[in-house]
């Protein structure tokens, strides 16, 4: 087990120099970003979260830096959550947002609250940089006396921080989204009800009306195939608005915006949608926003049967719409991480991808917080999937 738990930390933290970049408490990222996608799921409409022990990150998070200056060094800080900074022990004023170090040898310290998001900072000077060589915590195990001094913490325990690609200060790990790109429909066909709209091949994203108006409800239908979408009544997945008085309501969520150009909120799985709507409900074209995550195709699979092409074809593109913010089963129904199938996925990604990333965030994500009350997923042989993982992890 040791061995195991060692190779975790030396894998996936590796203390190395680099540029600087925003730092957290490594899996906490994960972990939250996780619960984010898994509880996107729902069934016909209703809100279907996973039904196994749901984590979350640590709310308070201490970074540490020991430095060595050769002369002063002005440094920039800007974090995620309301913070502290202690130098030598010393508590400065305020949550300062730049911080002047003289010459020599110093002990920095920066305490991060953040009850919604994972607390994360970001540093940047000279020679000091937030990066994966900090030190963190989330139990300091100190006090301060009376002049303000903190105690001794030598019982802490701390991590290598944890990052991935936020590397400028404006780039918050809070506000990351996948990339969205604009597609139409290939074709449409309308009939006494409705109209059924084929987008090509199967696709993941948010279907946009263009200058969406009037009053009455709106209901979309979704489907792999044209008679699960014209199915209403039993379709897997659909969405229904109400317009009036110039406003938007999704049902669903009941989030309410401005009528005109307007964006489901909720991402879905299809290749066919089907719309019915009430008379006096108008609107000028209806497209999507594909959403992806931007990999690089590193393998790639040829032949002399066009056949064998074709299946290859079907099964790397199948690979990237399930290759999100993690691994995931599948885009339609659960949306959910399951180790057995992410372990899986992880051995393709190898060959096709090998974003190496995203095998580190599903692997932190199912991992998930101590204490450990049940197998992953629930299933025994998902956990020891999850101890596979690491062994096979390059």
């Amino acid at each position: 087990m040791k061995k195991i738990i060692s190779f975790v930390g030396i894998a996936f933290y590796v203390a190395v120099l680099q540029a600087q970049t925003w730092i957290w408490y490594p899996g906490d990222y994960e972990i939250w970003l996780g619960n984010r996608m898994n509880n996107r799921r729902t069934e016909r409409g209703a809100f279907f979260p996973p039904f196994w022990k749901t984590d979350s990150h640590y709310v308070v998070i201490e970074f540490s830096k020991q430095v060595d200056l050769e002369r002063a060094e002005n440094i920039f800080i800007t974090a995620e959550g309301k913070y502290n900074v202690k130098l030598d022990g010393k508590l400065q004023f305020g949550m300062p947002s730049t911080l002047t170090l003289p010459a020599g040898k110093h002990n920095l310290n920066i305490k991060v609250w953040n009850q919604a998001t994972p607390p994360a900072i970001y540093v940047e000077g000279k020679t000091i940089h937030s990066d994966s060589s900090w030190k963190v915590t989330y139990e300091d195990k100190e006090w301060i006396d009376e002049s303000g001094k903190a105690s001794d913490t030598s019982a802490t325990v701390y991590m290598n921080a944890g990052y991935w690609n936020f590397d400028r200060a404006d780039q918050r790990p809070s506000q990351f989204m996948l990339c969205r790109e604009p597609l139409q429909a290939v074709s449409r066909e309308k009939s006494s009800k409705g109209e059924l709209l084929d987008f090509g091949k199967e696709t993941f994203g948010y279907i946009t009306f263009k200058n969406l108006s009037g009053k009455g409800s709106l209901s979309l239908y979704y489907g792999e195939s044209k008679e699960e979408a014209l199915d209403t009544a039993y379709c897997e997945t659909l969405d229904r608005i109400q317009l009036r008085a110039g406003k938007v309501i999704d049902l669903a969520t009941n989030e309410i915006s401005a009528a005109g150009d307007f964006c489901l909120g909720n991402s879905k799985a299809f290749r066919y949608v089907y719309i019915e709507k009430e008379p006096d409900v108008q609107f000028d074209n209806v497209g999507m926003e594909y959403e992806y995550l931007p990999v690089e195709y590193r393998g790639a699979f040829r032949c002399n049967d066009e056949e064998v092409n074709r299946i290859w074809e079907v099964g790397a593109y199948t690979m990237h719409l399930t290759t999100r913010e993690f691994f995931i089963d599948g885009i339609k129904r659960d949306r959910w991480v399951w180790s057995g199938d992410a372990i899986q996925s992880y051995l393709m990604n190898y060959y096709l991808f090998f974003d190496s990333d995203a095998v580190k965030r599903t692997i932190w994500l199912l991992r998930g917080k101590d204490p450990v009350t049940s197998h992953s997923n629930t299933i025994m042989d998902y956990t020891f999937y999850w101890f596979l993982s690491i062994y096979h992890y390059p």
